[in-house]
């Protein structure tokens, strides 16, 4: 046989002219450049102080680097430890700002309470951090690790409960009693620990690896039901490292992995309060299973995208595609619906909703493009040089009547506005820093970040690499894992079959910065981190945001693996005006809808809550403006904030703005109601409507 040379020539011809249309497309498809001039002036808006979060003094057994897994998973022990760090804030004392911040900090394993830095001194007494400890529930520090938090009132009795998740173990409610808080402030003898369910209290189904929780009225009830997102199948001993059998294992396959925990949904049932309280749940999870099947969860947000008064799930897959479940339900009846995006002829089929098999890390809600309906924000990994699956942003087209026939009406635009890529991302958030009515997009990356000193264990090629000077940040192990990528699906649920990722010298996009994206005249988003002196290698997981201090700037946490978490205070310009709402539910159904009521009203945060500007916000351009804020019950990763709804509304200059509120009332009953209020933060009590609910 002979070949054609000619031909070989053609044929090297044509793969030389697609190389350089590759490389061609990839340049011009890379963000464009702002002039230093605009970047200045953007960065320009914004302010931060950093605080460095320690609680060092709560490690058991010295600091961790590192946690203990099953043999059969400790050749990708970095893999598998590599997540758990957490950041809650809310309001957990009742001085009516959410300045108490929960954080799980991975070198101490525990979840830990401690006031926000600059917020020790509160009209309801100063508190020392504490620790929470389950005990007498079961709870070994060897097999169990916790994995984060929501500040809740789970008992509807006008105190916030504390709901700890975990890996190696179902979550437990810590209910605050009705005791006095003591001289010293509060503490733990002021929450009675209870498990969420108590069946499998001991049981070995009862080894959850619990990574996201989020509250919502599912079923338009009036009452605030659970959502619990799980990593690892139910019973697996992952945290063991003196485990025996087969049970922890890996994903079934790269894009549609279903032998993970999967999300579990509890409807609220009854409770107590007291100085002995109670609470109970009914298990619906056989719903959410039907039609998500057992994935592997490792995020979820719940937000009511048509304003029918019912949340929509979207639940964030690794291994899978996400789900968007459209929300049918009646009070006691569950109903969901699984929406799909529609794809064109120019649209990849991975950027249809619902058809991604990326990684969905994290999930944030905002109105992006204030049109008055919320947008979605999905991390993956998107690391230059390594793996880039992008980031989604879905932007809603408006056509929200498209749930009722399964259309999820949103399109993929992440490139488009430059979300696209950062790193390896987790949390999400889109929230306005600094009040001109346009948010900026926060995101948490890293993954591992790695190091090598004279004791590591080495290979005989990677010893003499470290001799020469090298490895001092870790070993990088974007090779192996990309080898991970071309694994046959039936080989790669089992972690023998992995390539070797240990703890503590593995680094995989361990150097990434956290970006704090902000759009610029072009419509696009740039990063302005490094610019606002907030460019540190930090390795994040965790994203909270809230006003902790009540001046109507947004603060936030970095939740971070492995190393301090951060707090980063907003001293941003106050030229731009606000609104922040803080809205309650009552427990009597026979109050009456206020705004800043003179005396107070026993209640709790009325999650699910929907606002809207009702005011002309047109921008100097003419262009339309509206803007939509909904209460959040945990949407995300391991970072929970808010629930506050907070408006920017720039340079506002009428006296009084109008606001539309869309709610349920504890009846179940849905309400609305327009009122005019001046800029600035108030209180809602959200009673019956004045005037005619409508159902």
């Amino acid at each position: 046989m002979t070949t054609n040379p000619i031909g070989s020539n053609r044929h090297r011809r044509v793969q030389a002219v697609a190389g350089m249309l590759i490389a061609i497309s990839y340049f011009f498809a890379r963000e464009p450049v702002v002039s230093s001039v605009e970047q200045r002036q953007l960065a320009s808006k914004f302010s931060f102080d950093r605080f460095d979060l320690n609680v060092e003094q709560f490690a058991v057994d010295g600091l961790k680097v590192s946690h203990g897994v099953h043999p059969r998973m400790r050749r990708i022990s970095s893999w598998v430890t590599g997540t758990r760090a957490a950041a809650t804030l809310g309001d957990l004392d009742g001085d009516g700002l959410e300045n108490d911040l929960l954080l799980v900090d991975t070198r101490v394993d525990r979840l830990v309470v401690l006031p926000a830095p600059g917020t020790e001194s509160r009209k309801c007494g100063v508190y020392k951090p504490f620790a929470f400890d389950i005990s007498p529930l079961p709870f070994d520090r060897k097999t169990m690790s916790p994995g984060g938090s929501l500040i809740v009132d789970m008992n509807e009795d006008g105190l916030a409960d504390v709901l700890a998740y975990f890996w190696g173990r179902a979550p437990v409610v810590f209910l605050r009693t009705t005791s006095e808080v003591g001289s010293e402030g509060l503490s733990l003898r002021n929450f009675l620990p209870v498990e969420l369910v108590p069946e499998l209290a001991g049981k070995p189904e009862g080894q959850w690896f619990t990574h996201a929780a989020t509250q919502a009225d599912f079923d338009g009830d009036g009452h605030l039901d659970l959502l619990v997102g799980n990593f690892y199948q139910d019973g697996a001993d992952v945290l063991n490292e003196n485990g025996t059998g087969d049970a922890a294992v890996m994903h079934q396959g790269k894009s549609k992995a279903q032998n993970g925990g999967g999300a579990k949904l509890f409807l609220w049932k009854a409770a107590t309060s007291g100085d002995s309280p109670s609470i109970s749940f009914t298990n619906k999870t056989e719903i959410l299973e039907s039609l998500c099947g057992t994935g592997w969860v490792l995020a979820a947000g719940t937000a009511d995208l048509d304003n029918d008064g019912l949340p929509e799930l979207y639940i964030a897959h690794d291994f899978g595609p996400d789900r968007l479940l459209h929300n049918r339900s009646r009070p006691g009846e569950l109903d969901f619906a699984v929406c799909k995006g529609e794809r064109s002829f120019t649209t990849p089929k991975s950027f249809v909703l619902g058809n991604d098999s990326f990684k969905g890390m994290g999930v944030g809600f905002g109105d992006l493009n204030r049109d008055g309906f919320l947008d979605i924000y999905v991390s993956n990994i998107a690391d230059d040089w390594a793996l880039h699956e992008s980031h989604f942003l879905w932007l809603s087209t408006g056509k929200i009547d498209s749930f009722k026939q399964g259309v999820a009406p949103y399109i993929q635009q992440s490139e488009v506005l430059g979300l696209s890529r950062s790193g390896w991302g987790w949390d999400s958030r889109l929230v306005d820093l600094d009040n001109d009515g346009r948010v900026e997009a926060l995101q948490a990356t890293g993954f591992a970040k790695g190091y090598v000193n004279s004791e590591s264990k080495l290979s005989l090629i990677d010893r003499g690499l470290y001799s020469l000077g090298f490895l001092r940040y870790g070993i990088n192990r974007w090779p192996e894992l990309h080898a991970v990528g071309t694994t046959n699906d039936q080989l790669i649920h089992d972690p023998r079959a992995w390539p070797k990722m240990q703890m503590p010298t593995t680094t995989l996009g361990g150097y990434d910065l956290n970006p704090v994206f902000v759009q610029a005249k072009s419509g696009r988003f740039i990063d302005i981190s490094t610019d606002l002196g907030l460019g540190d290698y930090f390795n994040t997981r965790a994203i909270a945001v809230a006003d902790v201090d009540g001046d109507g700037l947004q603060d936030f946490v970095y939740g971070n693996q492995w190393e301090p978490s951060v707090f980063i205070h907003n001293n941003s310009s106050h030229a731009n005006k606000y609104l922040t709402l803080s809205l309650f539910q009552p427990a009597n159904d026979k109050v009456g809808f206020s705004v800043d009521p003179e005396s107070s009203v026993a209640g709790w945060p009325a999650v699910g809550a929907a606002a809207e500007i009702l005011s002309d916000l047109s921008d100097s351009h003419g262009a339309e403006c509206r803007l939509a804020g909904q209460s959040d019950g945990g949407s995300g990763h391991s970072g929970h904030g808010t629930k506050e709804i907070h408006f920017g509304l720039g340079d506002f200059k009428p006296d009084t703005v109008a606001v539309g509120l869309r709610w349920r009332a504890i009846d179940g009953t849905l309400q609305s109601q327009t009122f005019d209020v001046a800029p600035g933060r108030h209180t809602v009590i959200l009673g019956k409507a004045i005037g005619k609910g409508v159902k």
